[in-house]
């Protein structure tokens, strides 16, 4: 316990006024708050806020492991880590030049933008969108300072791709997507199609610093549900119509790039895969957003 206070001072010496580090000296002026959490085997001194910037954020953790310490620093990233990660394994997992693991969970927003499209729709980006939800990822280190690292992931995904122009997407008789015009009398809100799927991924990541990071991998699409939703108004009334089984592909692939630039974490999701079996409507999914 000594030893972990004493080992606290000699790496985090605070003095207040800025930001600035020499060597492993950190000097943070006019901190908002300082928090220092202590017990048998770890300490973790957070500093939030300093001068000129509230949303500024230090991290130092101190972890006693076989008589030796790790010690990590984060500084500001932790804005964009909304959902905490969670060390797992072995405490020979963590030794200072050793691998470890990590569990996490993820959360993806963004929009569609489909490609290869026919010439017939009318998709509009930016009221298309896709949320999907990563609740247990593990995360395999390969170094201490966490710079090359393999994940898998388990998750759900919602895509949504909107039309708002003069035609909407229908369900034929043979049970494909069409398109079509609104009846004249009509006026139109929007047409979408939605898709629901189970995801597994694999990516490989590397870190070359704080602020720039590069992963790609594929991600595994289980499509368990799909439908088409259209509103319009006739003679002033609302009119929603829902269709379902409008025979999207059981599975797709799609291949996602995350990058971190500055610390901000973004994605790009594209499928070589058609989201409709042949017959319905043609079209591949992109997707790009933010990842946290």
């Amino acid at each position: 316990m000594k030893r972990i206070v004493y080992l606290s001072f000699i790496i985090f010496p605070l003095s207040f006024s800025g930001v600035a580090a020499q060597n492993d000296t950190i000097v943070i002026n006019n901190p908002k708050k300082v928090t220092i959490v202590t017990n048998d085997s770890l300490q973790r001194i957070i500093v939030t806020g300093k001068e000129d910037d509230d949303n500024f954020k230090y991290q130092n953790t101190i972890q006693l492991v076989d008589s030796n310490y790790v010690s990590t620093t984060r500084i500001g990233r932790e804005r964009w880590e909304l959902i905490p990660s969670m060390k797992v394994g072995k405490k020979n997992d963590m030794k200072k030049n050793g691998p470890s693991n990590d569990l996490s969970a993820h959360l993806g927003i963004g929009f569609t933008a489909p490609t290869k499209a026919d010439k017939q729709t009318d998709f509009s980006t930016f009221k298309s969108w896709e949320i999907f939800f990563t609740p247990i990822q593990w995360d395999h280190h390969f170094d201490a300072r966490e710079r090359n690292t393999v994940s898998l992931g388990l998750g759900l995904d919602w895509k949504n791709y909107r039309m708002t122009g003069d035609t909407r997407f229908t369900k034929g008789y043979d049970g494909d997507v069409v398109i079509e015009e609104y009846p004249l009398q009509v006026s139109p809100k929007f047409s979408r199609i939605k898709v629901f799927s189970l995801t597994a991924h694999f990516e490989y990541t590397h870190s070359f610093d704080k602020d720039f990071w590069i992963g790609f991998g594929p991600v595994v699409n289980f499509n368990t549900y799909a439908s088409v939703l259209t509103k319009y108004k006739m003679y002033g009334d609302e009119v929603k119509k829902l269709e379902k089984n409008i025979r999207q592909r059981p599975i797709t692939v799609d291949w996602m790039l995350r990058v971190g630039i500055f610390g901000v974490p973004l994605y790009m999701k594209y499928s070589n895969d058609n989201v409709l079996k042949d017959g319905g409507v043609k079209f591949r999914s992109l997707s790009f957003g933010l990842y946290l």
